[in-house]
């Protein structure tokens, strides 16, 4: 614990505060668990996150798992202030941050259940990326396990070309925020100056510069200190994934799974991929090695476990009935008889937002998706989600509730490799309210984030983006206040100060009664998308 340590460019230009659900401690046991591992209780657990930055990751955990224990670590010391100023803030007891290098972490810290580090492996210097693999062997419980992200070719390999040509045009500002701004410019340039017609080269170009800019659909926040310090941070190492697994392995770990489980597997690929697969991959390596050049892959979030850990490859749907589940689904896309089944049934297919599709014909599993599209966020325990959903399929269930047990986690488990916009798995459920209280509370911590920023992390460890009036409701749902006092919250604060207007969709502003009327119809309409948003509290 240095307080010695010289600046580094975090403490001049700090990381965004982003939280990362895929590194959360229930995302991370789920997985563990469809491999047939038995990890620690998420609610009773210890977190290592490694390179905390601002703790915008590690303080929304703490807050929603009050009995576990979080300790952050990072080199920059400004970074580590700004973080233990939130965690005042909220009154964080669980949670402690330290100014130290990953090279110092030692014993004195202790063991983990679950350690994270993400965004640091393709960014520091070799022997730092030694030391981190040593710190998951030596500081992770037996059964624990360990996150880590990092930049991966074949992907990288055309941005490496675009960010040595920024590199080149910053190479003589020293300001960050004006090598920012040019770096910028030079890829708009280029973008304009090379035709995406017919061109690879220029069509690149055209969708990274959108990229950058946040306007392609799922794209990480336009901030130019995430263009700091990914494009044009000093150090930026891409890896090979079989190369990474190498590196894992000489310290004594095992490659568990990818964090996007359904990256793992070629659905959704031509019927050419799985067949290359069989005749050329002997492992789960080589295979996924395989589908990174398939997918052109950019990014990878690697879970790691001890070497001595013996995960079962060939995840079964049994392993289903121990966890909860969850779907974004929307309502039903379609349905059609089918013929070609026995009665008769119909087929119902379900689709995700991601496009993805879940059709059956299993009752059971048809009543199962539309009750949590009901729920949503609410993640069911699977046998509370097999019983309601028989219940709601009446005689069209089967005799024998094993088989629809059998069929149902069947479903699910495919569905789940195909997308996890279809089925989450979570081995919890947060303190969500599904509907709006006589007194909504929201989320301490997307109450506090809320005052500097749009992007506010819920309770399921996601980031959402509000509008200025989400912001405005948000920072004042502390529980104390009905709905109607929320609206006079707001007709006597942005309304009368001419902040927000109130009318209709292409019609003038509204009189007073009707404006306060239209007024109440939104704070309600707002607070229920709240709620489906995860951000307030049961």
């Amino acid at each position: 614990m240095n307080d010695a340590m010289p600046q580094n460019p975090y403490d001049h230009v700090p990381y965004p505060a982003l939280s990362y659900a895929s590194s959360h401690p229930d995302r991370l046991a789920a997985i563990a668990r469809l491999w047939g591992l038995t990890t620690p209780p998420v609610e009773k657990c210890r977190v290592l996150e490694l390179g905390c930055a601002v703790g915008g990751n590690l303080i929304p955990m703490a807050y929603g798992l009050p009995e576990s224990e979080f300790v952050g670590i990072d080199r920059s010391a400004r970074q580590i202030a700004q973080g233990q100023e939130t965690i005042r803030a909220l009154g964080l007891r669980n949670i402690t941050l330290y100014h130290m290098d990953i090279r110092e972490v030692s014993a004195e810290l202790g063991r983990f259940d679950y350690i994270i580090a993400h965004g640091v492996y393709s960014w520091v210097p070799a022997p730092v990326r030694e030391r981190l693999l040593q710190v998951c062997r030596e500081r992770l419980t037996p059964d624990g396990v360990a996150y880590i992200s990092y930049n991966t070719y074949p992907g990288w390999h055309m941005i490496q070309m675009v960010r040595e040509m920024m590199l080149y045009h910053t190479r003589e500002t020293e300001d960050p925020m004006e090598r920012a701004a040019q770096a910028r410019a030079l890829l708009d340039f280029l973008a304009e100056a090379v035709p995406a017609e017919n061109s690879a080269y220029g069509g690149f170009l055209q969708m990274y510069a959108r990229l950058l800019h946040g306007e392609v659909e799922g794209a990480r926040p336009k901030d130019d200190a995430l263009l700091l310090h990914d494009e044009l941070e000093a150090i930026n190492e891409p890896v090979y994934f079989y190369r990474f697994v190498a590196q894992a392995e000489a310290q004594g770990l095992r490659y568990l799974a990818d964090a996007e489980f359904h990256t793992m597997l070629p659905n959704g690929l031509p019927a050419v991929v799985p067949r290359m697969l069989r005749d050329n991959a002997r492992n789960l390596i080589e295979a996924e090695q395989y589908l990174d050049f398939v997918r052109n892959r950019t990014f990878r979030r690697s879970l790691l476990c001890h070497r001595e850990a013996t995960p079962d490859r060939q995840p079964s749907p049994e392993r289903l009935t121990s966890l909860y589940i969850a779907s974004r689904v929307g309502k039903v896309a379609e349905e059609e008889e089918s013929h070609g089944t026995e009665g008769g049934r119909v087929l119902r297919r379900f689709r995700a937002s991601d496009g993805a599709t879940l059709t059956t014909d299993h009752p059971v599993t048809q009543e199962a998706m539309g009750y949590l599209a009901e729920v949503w966020p609410r993640a069911v325990p699977f046998p509370d989600l097999l019983a309601e959903a028989r219940r709601r399929a009446g005689e069209a269930a089967e005799a024998e509730e094993d088989k629809d047990a059998r069929i149902l986690a069947s479903n699910l488990l495919m569905a789940y490799g195909h997308s996890d916009e279809l089925v989450e798995l979570h081995v919890y459920t947060p303190p969500m309210a599904p509907t709006v209280s006589e007194r909504p509370k929201a989320s301490p911590v997307a109450r506090l984030q809320a005052a500097e920023s749009s992007r506010v992390t819920n309770l399921r460890h996601e980031r959402v983006r509000l509008d200025s009036l989400d912001r405005y409701l948000l920072r004042h749902l502390d529980g104390s206040r009905t709905v109607p006092a929320l609206v006079d919250v707001l007709w006597n604060g942005p309304v009368a100060a001419g902040d927000l207007v109130v009318q209709r969709k292409g019609e003038p502003p509204l009189a007073p009664r009707d404006a306060r009327e239209t007024l109440a119809e939104g704070v309600s309409k707002r607070l229920r998308w709240l709620a489906k948003a995860a951000l307030l509290i049961a």
